[in-house]
Formats: structure tokens, sequence, C-alpha cells
């Protein structure tokens, strides 16, 4: 059904041709809704799109929710009128936010959710986290649970109780490698675990490794998965980062949450390198979030591989957190100190103390014991390097330059949180 092109507002012909009452015009540049109402008394909700005007006899089709169409003869409709849709409702709705209103967003959420619209509601959501990151309803809603005074999404909740993931329901470290023991050979784990050990040994034995690395890719899902997982935690920090790059390498799911807790809390720089490389060849765009939660950690050490990765995924869901957490570790900042030095102890003195029995008195020389200490001791400011860490992952993120006044960080996030998504 064509409309006008010099006049968009007016209705098609054939409805003026044989009478039929339009109540609304059709505009040909908004996907409105249209309500089309039959002699029958029947009303039929959906879309216009036939295009034909050929006759009076030709069917009108009309596209219905979830795809489908029906068709019906132009003579038994009646009326035809047109309102807005959903989503020009809620784009109206959100356009008159004020802006950072916690109380508007969540209603507008909850609106969103009644008509179904889930991926608006948890971007509104989402949005709402920046002006209350501790809404109980939209973290709730955004699958977080609550771990002391920390928000964590499911997985990483269940991963900091020492828990994986396992055909839906998530179990201990040592109940999954039981079952996957009684689920396959344990020759065969064994054969993939020395596959995978030989194949980490390029250096060493480079024709066995090249041989071991092409039987080790050969080798069912599951076997490998078993051995991947378990080098991942070998002793050796080439065998593990060896194990983490054939992780990449797998299919189906993917084992973000081990790679993550690598990343931060391995000893060795090239093993957390190699973890980062796999995740962001992945491209998860939630990887950043399961780094949040180690920006409190109880470990300095994590804290600082966290920053460090969330400047590689740089995320916007992380700045609350970073400016959060950084002004704390300012201003209560620490200092360690380096001691290497020899300990000497002498006889300085001596003194006399008087003693012996109740008949006899003596006097007995007591030594004065003192100690020298030669050497160095190196006083080392450790809290305040890690904050100027996290503050160059917030100017990452956010293109500010604000340096260590938290008070232009707080005035600049107060102005825009609420403005968009997360990116």
């Amino acid at each position: 059904m064509r409309r006008s092109p010099s006049r968009p507002n007016c209705p098609p012909r054939w409805l003026l041709a044989s009478g039929v009452i339009l109540t609304a015009a059709l505009s040909p540049g908004l996907a409105l809704a249209d309500q089309i109402t039959l002699k029958s008394g029947r009303v039929i909700e959906g879309r216009i799109v036939s295009e034909r005007e050929k006759s009076t006899d030709d069917p009108v089709i009309i596209e219905i929710g979830g795809g489908g169409r029906v068709s019906f003869p132009r003579s038994e409709i009646v009326s035809v009128t047109t309102a807005p849709t959903v989503r020009e409702v809620l784009s109206t709705r959100e356009a008159a936010l004020e802006p950072g209103s916690a109380d508007g967003l969540a209603r507008l959420a909850r609106w969103c959710e009644a008509e179904g619209l889930q991926r608006d509601r948890d971007r509104l959501y989402w949005r709402l986290l920046e002006v209350d990151p501790n809404h109980r309803a939209a973290r709730e809603t955004l699958g977080f649970r609550r771990l002391g005074a920390l928000w964590l999404t499911e997985a990483d909740y269940q991963h900091h109780l020492g828990n994986v993931e396992h055909e839906g329901r998530w179990i201990s470290v040592a109940e999954m490698e039981r079952l996957q023991e009684a689920a396959a050979d344990h020759r065969e784990l064994a054969a993939a675990e020395a596959a995978l050990r030989t194949a980490s040994r390029a250096d060493r034995e480079p024709e066995a490794a090249a041989a071991a690395l092409a039987e080790f890719r050969q080798l069912p899902e599951s076997q490998k998965r078993y051995a991947l997982a378990r080098g991942i935690r070998a002793d050796e920090a080439r065998a593990r980062q060896f194990a983490v790059r054939l992780t990449g390498e797998l299919e189906g799911k993917r084992p973000a949450r081990s790679l993550t807790q690598l990343a931060v809390s391995d000893p060795r720089r090239s093993v957390r390198d190699e973890a980062l490389r796999v995740l962001r060849d992945w491209d998860d765009p939630d990887t950043a979030l399961s780094f949040i939660p180690y920006l409190q950690s109880q470990d300095d050490r994590e804290r600082v591989n966290a920053s460090r990765a969330l400047n590689v995924f740089p995320d916007r869901r992380a700045v609350p957190a970073l400016i959060t957490t950084t002004e704390t570790i300012w201003a209560g900042f620490g200092r360690a100190y380096i001691m290497q030095v020899v300990q000497r102890s002498y006889v300085q003195d001596y003194e006399l103390v008087s003693g012996g029995t109740g008949l006899v008195v003596s006097e007995v020389a007591d030594p004065i014991i003192d100690v020298m200490i030669e050497g160095i001791v190196l006083d080392v400011d450790v809290r305040r390097a890690e904050a100027i860490s996290r503050i160059a992952t917030l100017e990452r993120i956010t293109g500010q330059n604000f340096g260590t006044n938290f008070e232009a960080w707080a005035t600049w996030w107060k102005k825009e949180q609420g403005k968009g998504s997360p990116s």
C-alpha cells in the first residue's frame, strides 16, 4: 500500500475511495502500531505492510507481533488508527528523565520489564547503578549477589567461594575433578596431561614437543579441558603459560573466570600477560566486570594487577569503584621497609652485682650486652604507587586528567553518572 510522496500524512487513496474512516494517518517515516477495526468488530493490532493499490478487491496485508502476517479484504475494514509503538513511548519517557534521578530510572526500568523490553530494562538498570551503586533491585535484576560489602556477579560470587560451573550448577573444584575422572578413563586423562607437559618443552625437546602438541590437539574436547584445567595450576610458570595459551583454542564455553584469576594472582608476569592476551582475543564485552571485585582485595598485588587489567579492558562500569578505592588508598597510604643488615652482639661493659648467701656476700661481674647493626634500610612508599597506577587507569577509561585531585574526580562523576549506558 503506497502513501503519497508529497503528502505523507494523507489517507491512502483506496481508503478514501471506499469511504473508510481513517482516524489517524500513517506516517511512512515511523514504525507505528496500527489498530485495524473490522466490520465484525474485531480489532487487529499490527502494521499495514501491503503496497499495491490495484483495486478495492486487493487484500490488505498486516504484520502482527512475532513476525506473522494476516490479510483481509479492504471491504472488511472499517477504520485504521495509529498510535506510538512501545519503543517510541520509551524514547519519550527516557528523554524526559531528570538527569541523575535514581527513582525515575528505577520506575522506567520496571515499566520496560512490564512491557517485555528486557534489554532496555537492563540498560536502564546499568545507568541506575552509576547513580546508586548499591541499588538492591538493580543489582539483583542484573544477576549480582552480595558478599560482605561487595556486589558480585553470580560467577564471581561462586568463584570467590572456590566453586566451578558444571552442567548448569556450581560445585567445588574437588568435586569437578572427581566427576571428570569418573567420566573418562583415567589412563586417557593421564595421557592428555603427559602430552600437554611434553608439548610445553619446545625449548628443550623441540621435536617431541611438536609431536605431543599435534597429538594433544587431536584429543576429545573433554580430555583437553581436563588437562588444561590442571595445567594452568602447574608448579612451573612456563607450563602454566603454555596451558593458558592452549586454553585460548578451546571451543564452546570458555573458562574466562579461571584466566581472570590467573591475570591478577599468578606470581609470574609472563603468565598474567598471557591470560590477559587470551581474554582480549575472546573479546567478551563483560570481561572488565570480573576484575572490579579484586580492586578491594586484601592482597595489594591482586589490587595492582586488577587495576592494570582494567587498563587493558577499559569499561565505564569500573569508574565508581576506581574513584572510591583510589581515594581510600591515597588517604591511608603506608610505608614499607626493606632491610639488608648484619647484626653483631658484643660485651660493652660489666656491672657489679651483689650476691651470695645470707652469711657470705660476694660481688659478681654481670656483662652488659649491646647490638651493632651494619647495612642499609630502604623506605618504600608502596600504597601511593598503587594509587597512581589506578589513576592512570581512570584517565584511560574516562579521558579525564584530574590526577590526585579526588574532589575533581567526584564532582566530574556526579555530573556524568546516569547520562548513558556503560561502554
